[in-house]
C-alpha cells in the first residue's frame, strides 16, 4: 500500500488544526489510512516528518500531504472547497489565456496524450516543493505504472515562449542538457548514460522517435516520461508561476491526475489557470482538451438500500451530511416512496462505480465509531462447502500426478488474456475504471495465467507441471447479472516431449479418481493446435478442454518448449458427479422391504453404555464467567489426569460460583469437544432439575466420596471396558439416564462411583441432563 511522508507543520496547517498523535491515528481512519511512524521528537516542528500508510489504492487523491489533510478537514466539518472557478466541463472550456500546446500526429502510437495547467501565486517554499516531488512520484509510480501510463513535469512558466509543442523527434539527432547534467546529450545517450534514462528509458527505447516537449523557441522542457531539461525544467525553492504537464496513454487517468494536483495546489492558496492542448486525433475527450476538467459521472443510491446494507436507520438529512463530509455534491428526490440520492464525486475522485460505493462513503462520512457493535443472535456451525471439498479432492489428485499448485491474480491485461491467447473479447468482462491496464480485465480462463508463469520460467529445470484451481468469470446472458463466475481447474505441462497423448492420460486419471465417466469430442479452440485438442464431454455437455498449445500462442508468450494445457469446470463436474447419478438410479430402483429393527441403545442400554459412554468424577478447581455468554460458566477441573479439563455449563442463572467450587461432579468425559462463545468445552456436567416454590432449580450430580478420575458404571459392569475417545452428542443421548427414588439409574440399573450409588438430595423422578 502507498506510504507518504508529510511535513508536520505543513500538514496541520492544511488540516486547519493540530492533533496529538493518538487523536491523529483515530482521525486517519476517515481516509482509510493509519499512522505508520511517528516523528522524531528531538527535531523542531518545521523539520518533523509524519509517515502515513494509505490502505486504499482506489483513492490516489490521498497520496499527498494535502490529500490526506483535505480529507480530515472536510470530514471534520470543514467546508469543501469550490473548484468550479478553474474546472472546464464538456462544452464549456475555461479561458486558457493563450496557453496552448500542440501535439505531433506521429505521437499517436508512441505516447499519445497530454494535459496541462498553470499554477500562479506565492513562491514555492521547501516543504511545498518536497511535497510536489512526492506527489509526482506517488502518482506516476503507483497510479501511472512506473511512469508508463502517467508522467508529470513541472516548469518555470516565466521562461516559456508560448505556444508549446509536444512532438516526436529523432533520438540520435536531437540534443539537450538534461536535469542535473551540465552538457548536452542526445536523447539516445540520455537513455544509456543518465540515471533517470536507465530507470525509465525502457518505456520509449523501442520507438523510432522519442516524445519531446519544447516551447515556441524550440527550447526543450522535457523528454517525457524520462527527464526534464536543466533549463526550463529545473524548478527550485522560491520559483513561482509554474506549468504542470502530464503525458501518458490513458486520457481518463491523465485527467484525474491533473485534477488531483490542481486541487491540491488550489487548497494551498494558488490560482489555477487552464492550458489547452490540441491533439490531431481523438482522445476520448475530444481532440482539444482543457485541463483541469470535470469528467466524472453521477451515481445513484436509495435510502432503503443504504440502511439495509449498513444495518442503520439513517434519515435523508444524515445521509446527505455524511456524503458532503466526504467532499461530494448531493441531490435528493422522492422516487417510488423512497429517497434517491444522486451523488457527484469531487473532481479529484473517480472511484464511484456502483451504489455500494456511495454506501461506503456514507459509512465513512458518519464515522465508524457511530456504529454500535452487535453480537450475533444465532449460533451456527461452520463447515466447508461441498465445492471446497470437491476442489481439495481435485488438488490432491493433481499433486499425485506430479503437478505443483500455483495461485494467480484474477485481474489482468487485454494483452495477456485476449491478444496473446488468440481469442476474441466477446465474452470478456472489462473493469470500468481500472487503476491500470494491467488489471483491466477479469480472466476468462486459467490457461493464460499458467502461460504467463511459464514465460518467466525458462531457466528452471524441465519438465514444468503446474496447475491452479480458482475462479474464472465471463459474460453470460443466462444469468441475472449478465456474468457467470465458476470454479475452474487449469493445468499445463512444458517439456520437450509434452504431447496430446500425455495430457489425455492425465485427464483420464483425474476424472477416474473424481468418479466420472466422460468422452472426448472434436474441438476448434484457437488456443490449441487443430487436430491435437479435444473437448471433455460429460452427459452430453462440454465441461472442459485440453490439447497441445498452438505455436503462435507460445510465440506470443516467448515460450520455446512445447506445452500441453487444459481446463475443467470444477463446478460443472461436481454437479454431474457419477456417484450422484448412481445414487439417483438406485433411488429409482424397486425398494426392498424394510424391517423395523430397534437399535442396541434401545434393546440393551446398559451394554451400549459400557461400550460407548464414559462418565467420570471431576473436582471443580476454578470457576470463571464467560464474558461472551450470558449464562455460561467456564469450569476448570481435575479429572484424574495430569491435564486440567475445561468445561462450560449454562448454570449461571441457577448456581453461584461458590456452590460449584470444590464439588466432585460427574462429567461426560468422552463427549466430543465443542466451541462455545470462543472457548472450547471438553465435556458436559451432569445435573437434573426440580421445582421449589414454583421456581425452576438445578441440582448437580456429585460423588463427594470418590477421587477425581473415578469412573461411573452400572452396577455389575466392568469399568475397564474400552470406549471411544470421542463420542458425538447424538450417540451420547441415545440412552436416557434418570433419577428414580433419588437414585441415578439406567434402565432400572443403579449407576455407581467406586461401588457406591449416585444419589440426589432434592431431585426425583426426572431425567439426567
Amino acid at each position: 500500500m502507498p506510504k507518504i511522508e508529510v511535513n508536520e507543520k505543513l500538514f496541520f496547517q492544511m488540516v486547519g488544526q493540530k492533533y496529538d498523535y493518538d487523536t491523529l491515528e483515530k482521525k486517519l481512519t476517515c481516509g482509510k489510512a493509519e499512522l505508520d511512524e511517528k516523528p522524531d521528537m528531538s527535531q523542531s516542528e518545521d523539520q518533523r516528518v509524519i509517515k502515513i500508510e494509505l490502505n486504499d489504492t482506489n483513492r490516489p487523491d490521498l497520496w499527498s500531504t494535502n490529500g490526506v489533510a483535505r480529507q480530515l478537514r472536510v470530514h471534520g466539518g470543514g467546508k469543501p472547497a469550490d473548484y468550479d472557478s478553474f474546472l472546464s466541463r464538456e462544452g464549456a472550456f475555461k479561458d486558457n489565456g493563450g496557453h496552448v500546446i500542440t501535439v505531433d500526429p506521429e505521437l499517436k502510437d508512441i505516447r499519445p496524450f497530454m494535459v496541462a495547467f498553470m499554477i500562479e501565486g506565492k513562491p514555492i517554499d521547501e516543504p511545498m516543493l518536497l511535497d510536489i516531488i512526492q506527489t509526482q512520484e506517488k502518482l506516476c509510480w503507483n497510479f501511472g505504472r512506473k511512469r508508463k501510463s502517467i508522467a508529470m513535469g513541472i516548469y518555470k512558466n516565466s521562461e516559456i515562449k508560448w505556444p508549446a509543442h509536444y512532438k516526436a523527434v529523432d533520438p540520435d539527432k536531437t540534443s539537450f542538457i538534461p536535469l542535473t547534467f551540465d552538457s548536452p546529450m542526445t536523447c539516445r545517450q540520455i537513455l544509456e548514460e543518465h540515471p533517470k534514462g536507465k530507470d525509465f528509458g525502457w518505456i520509449i527505447k523501442d520507438f523510432k522517435k522519442f516524445p519531446l516537449l519544447t516551447d515556441d523557441k524550440d527550447e526543450v522542457l522535457s523528454m517525457a516520461p524520462v527527464i526534464n531539461s536543466a533549463s526550463l525544467g529545473a524548478v527550485q525553492v522560491g520559483d513561482k508561476d509554474l506549468m504542470v504537464e502530464l503525458t501518458g496513454d490513458n486520457m481518463a487517468n491523465l485527467m484525474l491526475a491533473a485534477n488531483i494536483v490542481a486541487c491540491d495546489f488550489a487548497d494551498c492558496g494558488y490560482t489555477i489557470r487552464p492550458v489547452k492542448v490540441e491533439h490531431p486525433y481523438e482522445t476520448g475527450f475530444g481532440k482539444t482538451v482543457c485541463a483541469p476538467f470535470y469528467f466524472q459521472k453521477s451515481t445513484k443510491a436509495v435510502l432503503k438500500n443504504i440502511n439495509k446494507l449498513l444495518g442503520s436507520q439513517f434519515t435523508k438529512d444524515q445521509v446527505v451530511e455524511a456524503l458532503i463530509r466526504m467532499g461530494n455534491k448531493v441531490e435528493t428526490a422522492d422516487v417510488n416512496g423512497d429517497v434517491e440520492f444522486t451523488v457527484w464525486p469531487a473532481p479529484f475522485r473517480n472511484d464511484f462505480l456502483h451504489e455500494v460505493d456511495i454506501i461506503e462513503d456514507v459509512m465513512i462520512g458518519v464515522g465508524l465509531d457511530n456504529f454500535n457493535a452487535e453480537k450475533p443472535n444465532d449460533f451456527t456451525i461452520g463447515r466447508l462447502m461441498p465445492l471446497t471439498l470437491f476442489s481439495r479432492k481435485a488438488k490432491n489428485i493433481m499433486v499425485g500426478l506430479g503437478y505443483q499448485e500455483m495461485i494467480f491474480n484474477y485481474l489482468g491485461s487485454k494483452k495477456d488474456y485476449i491478444e496473446k491467447m488468440n481469442i476474441d473479447d466477446s465474452k470478456i468482462i472489462e473493469v470500468s475504471n481500472p487503476m491500470s491496464e494491467n488489471y483491466q480485465f477479469v480472466r476468462p480462463s486459467i490457461i493464460a495465467s499458467l502461460l504467463r508463469a511459464e514465460s518467466g520460467s525458462a531457466n528452471a529445470i524441465f519438465p514444468h507441471k503446474i496447475f491452479e484451481i480458482g475462479k474464472v468469470a465471463y459474460l453470460c446472458e443466462e444469468e441475472n447479472t449478465g456474468t457467470r463466475t465458476r470454479q475452474s481447474l487449469g493445468f499445463m505441462t512444458a517439456a520437450n516431449n509434452a504431447n496430446f497423448n500425455n495430457a489425455a492420460s492425465e485427464v483420464s486419471s483425474l476424472l477416474y479418481f473424481l468418479d466420472h465417466e466422460y468422452i472426448v469430442a472434436e474441438s476448434d479452440d484457437p488456443r490449441f493446435i487443430p487436430g491435437r485438442q479435444a473437448a471433455i464431454m460429460v452427459n452430453g455437455k462440454q465441461v472442459g478442454i485440453f490439447g497441445e498449445v498452438h505455436p503462435q500462442v507460445l510465440e506470443n508468450w516467448s515460450i520455446t518448449v512445447p506445452c500441453v494445457a487444459g481446463e475443467i469446470d470444477i463446478e460443472e463436474v461436481m454437479t454431474m458427479s457419477s456417484a450422484e447419478i448412481g445414487s439417483a438410479k438406485q433411488a429409482k430402483a424397486e425398494p426392498k422391504p424394510v424391517v423395523n429393527q430397534k437399535s442396541e441403545a434401545e434393546t440393551n442400554p446398559v451394554k451400549y453404555f459400557d461400550e460407548h459412554i464414559e462418565l467420570r468424577v471431576a473436582k471443580i478447581t476454578k470457576v470463571d464467567v464467560n464474558p461472551e455468554g450470558d449464562k455460561l460458566y467456564i469450569e476448570t477441573m481435575d479429572d484424574g489426569t495430569d491435564t486440567p479439563r475445561i468445561i462450560q455449563s449454562g448454570l449461571r442463572p441457577y448456581l453461584k460460583e461458590e456452590e460449584l467450587l470444590g464439588k466432585h461432579v460427574i462429567i461426560a468425559a468422552n463427549l466430543a469437544p465443542r466451541k462455545m462463545k470462543g472457548v472450547e468445552s471438553r465435556g458436559m456436567l451432569l445435573a437434573c432439575d426440580y421445582k421449589e416454590n414454583g421456581k425452576e432449580m438445578v441440582e448437580l450430580l456429585t460423588a463427594p466420596w470418590a477421587a477425581p478420575g473415578t469412573l461411573i458404571v452400572p452396577e455389575g459392569s466392568d469399568p475397564s471396558t474400552p470406549k471411544p475417545a470421542k463420542l458425538d452428542a447424538d450417540k451420547f443421548f441415545k440412552v436416557t439416564m434418570k433419577i428414580e427414588n433419588h437414585k441415578m439409574v439406567l434402565n432400572g440399573v443403579a449407576l455407581t462411583a467406586d461401588g457406591k450409588v449416585i444419589t440426589t438430595e432434592k431431585s426425583d423422578n426426572c431425567e439426567v441432563c
